[in-house]
């Protein structure tokens, strides 16, 4: 870079830290005292920035990240942000203060990520100008404001810095640049899984794009050589993810997946803070806004006229008039159809007539095939287009990708407006090893974003190309006001940090339970000040949990009398309880040896001695079962007994029809039921009652009571496959009945696998 590019590269620094001051000004005001946003996920993921900034990376401490106690490895359920934490830990080393110090990493976001954007456009355009309004349009950009709770993925600066090694590579052929792809590639992996996999999806599409269709195999041999290298660092914590996934059985199913993908008509959902377009609210759903902005979208449409244009003029050159003639007829069609999408998205289904001509469209699914089809096969005839995207690949490239990486968006399933249709290319990578874990194709439209940055930048340096200092100047104020308001709000908002704990002097290295745990705020706030004050939680929040801890909060919920009792037999128990919960301190106090430690105004710290509790388990002889009867899901009664536990019988009846008889052919000795949850363990029942008749006519209670407690234990025993177990004096029975009840009369009775034992044993 010559001296006038690095001085443009400083001014731009410059006013992208600007804007951000501007935006972040409430955020510096109360730099120690808030934090960004909300208090849910940014306070996850600031304890996280601390944890890595106070222990040594990929050591066994390092990943037993302390909640969920007294699960292991429980930092492999959420993101690890390494490659964050190296902007984050110098903070904090600095500050000693994790909300400091996740403050001013997610205010950094902004103009790093504009600076390197800036960087990569430069160098493929030498244009200043473009380079600045593609570094505004990334670093500003409206989907940034829609994850703003989500820091891993507001830090994509790295991924401009590894294409730009990339690019200059290929360029100049020296090795130092692939060291900066290869660096700062497995850093942006670092940074956030979901980029790990979806920007390396678009370094992939890069390397065919630019090497392997060009033929140049010395450039793709060294490439695949700096990846590999680079993967060297991420390996060991890749293999640790996948184990411990593996263990607990962390799967997304697909229902999860299409839950979380973009609708085609989510480019019309913006994020209602935006100053400007916060009023465009179209089918907007979770990770679904993914409105890019009118500028940039005009100055991408710019690009692909440009393209065409250029294409369109080679063509004519060739006086080819019966190829030319049929290209005009497909553009045609595209276009027509391309109204009709643009119709569909804003008014919906529609039809009007004019004389004998009768229009109507009632969905987005056939007009996208059609004009999709009409524009493929219109390019396919044009030699112009071939040519325009040799002299011009880059372009082309990173049209082609937004369009594509927007694609995968959409999910597994193509969907407009809540209507299901054919599948998308997503669903292609869901055969890929590790794609089960991805529950958000939305995401992708992170990559999207990058691409049509890119794209913005290349036409503005097209445009001010050749032309006068002073148009340049005048396009940059014009182009520039115009991208960063689609993406401009007046201000970021911050949240109040969680309340003191009382006696947190007492609890470094101690285990604390905040009761009830509820899977939101209480749940996130106690993982914060565990991480903050150095001690254990019994809560926890984050992507994955234990299987056992839906049944814990459904204990707190119902307030259960052995809610505490699990966690005892691993030691001294801190419980912290709302002054406002007298019900849950009452429990409390009624516990053996229960002391009050602490209390200020709105919580109270008790202390819960270690305390040895029983645990069953079946013993002797599994006894078989030759029939299952119930009124309730008939045709589904075997899977309850076939041995696999990824199927199912459920019933959603709650009264004596849901009633579930086994019959054991003859009187047998019975003394222990085990009810399998398996891979569904969010359906736990409340209670359960288990009878036993030797006639079927007069029957003896076994079993009677709430099984949230068996519940936990199950899934801390067998993590994969929770197993609730019933244990009951033996007795000589041929026919033995259960009823369940819901902890929701919305959620069925579900039973992966029902055994019955002769005996059991206390241990």
């Amino acid at each position: 870079m010559t001296s006038r590019a690095w001085t443009a590269g400083a001014l731009s620094l410059l006013i992208y830290t600007l804007i951000t001051l501007v935006l972040g000004r409430d955020v510096l005001t109360h730099l120690g005292t808030s934090i960004v946003n909300d208090p849910g996920d940014p306070l996850l993921t600031a304890a996280i920035l601390k944890w890595n900034a106070t222990h040594v990376p990929l050591t066994d401490s390092w990943y037993q990240f302390p909640i969920f106690f007294p699960t292991r490895d429980t930092l492999t359920f959420s993101e690890h942000l390494l490659g964050i934490s190296v902007i984050a830990s110098p903070i904090y080393w600095v500050t000693r203060d994790a909300v400091v110090t996740y403050n001013l990493t997610l205010l950094l976001t902004y103009p790093l990520c504009g600076i390197a954007m800036f960087a990569l456009v430069h160098r493929l355009t030498g244009s200043a100008a473009g380079a600045f309004v593609a570094g505004l349009a990334f670093a500003f950009a409206p989907y940034r404001v829609s994850q703003l709770p989500h820091i891993q993925m507001l830090a994509a600066f790295w991924a401009p810095l590894a294409l730009l090694g990339l690019h200059a590579y290929l360029e100049t052929g020296k090795r130092w640049w692939l060291a900066l792809y290869g660096v700062t590639w497995m850093l942006q992996g670092a940074a956030n899984g979901y980029a790990l996999v979806f920007f390396s999806l678009l370094v992939g599409l890069w390397t065919l794009w630019f090497v392997v269709l060009r033929g140049r195999w010395h450039a793709l041999a060294m490439i695949a050589v700096a990846t590999v290298i680079a993967l060297v660092p991420l390996a060991p914590v890749l293999y640790k993810y996948a184990t411990v996934h593996a263990y607990y059985g962390f799967v997304r199913s697909e229902g999860e997946i299409r839950a979380f993908s973009a609708d085609i008509a989510a480019v019309l959902c913006a994020p209602p803070s935006l100053t400007f377009w916060g009023w465009l609210r179209v089918l907007c759903l979770p990770e679904g806004e993914l409105f890019p902005g009118a500028a940039l979208m005009v100055l991408s449409m710019l690009g692909l006229v440009w393209m065409f244009t250029r294409a369109w003029q080679a063509d004519a050159a060739r006086g080819i008039m019966m190829v030319s003639v049929l290209r005009w007829l497909l553009l045609a069609i595209a276009a027509s159809y391309l109204v009709v999408i643009l119709v569909l998205l804003v008014s919906g289904p529609f039809m009007f007539e004019i004389g004998p001509l009768h229009v109507s469209a009632s969905g987005v699914r056939k007009p996208i095939e059609v004009a999709g089809l009409s524009l493929f096969l219109a390019l396919v005839l044009s030699a112009g287009v071939r040519d325009t995207l040799k002299r011009a690949p880059v372009i082309g490239f990173y049209l082609l990708s937004a369009l594509l990486t927007w694609a995968l968006a959409l999910g597994p399933t193509l969907v407009y407006m809540g209507k299901a249709g054919r599948p998308g290319p997503f669903r292609w990578l869901m055969a890929l090893p590790g794609m089960d874990s991805l529950r958000v194709p939305a995401r992708f439209w992170l990559m999207s974003m990058l691409c049509l940055a890119v794209v913005a930048g290349i036409v503005v340096a097209e445009f001010v190309r050749g032309r006068s200092r002073r148009v340049a100047l005048i396009t940059v104020l014009i182009t520039g006001p115009a991208v960063l308001s689609d993406g401009w709000v007046d201000r970021l908002g911050i949240a109040a940090l969680p309340g003191p704990v009382p006696g947190a002097d007492l609890l470094r290295g101690a285990t604390v339970f905040d009761v009830p745990p509820d899977n939101i705020g209480r749940d996130i706030a106690a993982v914060f000040r565990a991480v903050d004050g150095g001690w254990k939680a019994v809560n926890g929040y984050s992507g994955w949990g234990p299987s056992y801890y839906w049944a814990l909060v459904a204990a707190g919920r119902a307030e259960a009398d052995d809610l505490l009792t699990p966690f005892q037999r691993f030691g001294d128990l801190h419980v912290l309880v709302g002054v406002d919960a007298p019900r849950l301190q009452a429990l409390v106090e009624h516990q053996a040896g229960a002391t009050v430690l602490a209390q200020n105004q709105s919580l109270v710290l008790y202390k819960l001695p270690r305390r040895d509790s029983a645990r069953s388990r079946p013993a002797g002889q599994r006894v078989a079962v030759r029939e299952l009867r119930s009124q309730c899901s008939a045709i589904d009664l075997s899977k309850a007994i076939d041995g696999d536990e990824e199927t199912f019988w459920q019933c959603g009846l709650f009264d004596d029809r849901q009633a579930l008889t086994l019959d054991l052919g003859d009187t047998r000795t019975v003394g222990a039921i085990v009810h399998s949850l398996g891979s569904q363990y969010w359906l736990s029942p409340l209670a359960l009652s288990a009878e036993t008749s030797s006639d079927g006519t007069t029957w003896s209670p076994a079993w009677s009571g709430n099984v949230l407690s068996q519940a936990i234990q199950g899934g801390m025993d067998d993590p994969r496959h929770l197993r609730i177990v019933l244990t009951f004096t033996p007795r000589e029975a041929r026919f033995v009945r259960l009823m369940a009840k819901p902890l929701d009369r919305q959620v069925p009775w579900s039973i992966a696998e029902l055994q019955l034992w002769s005996a059991s044993q206390t241990h």
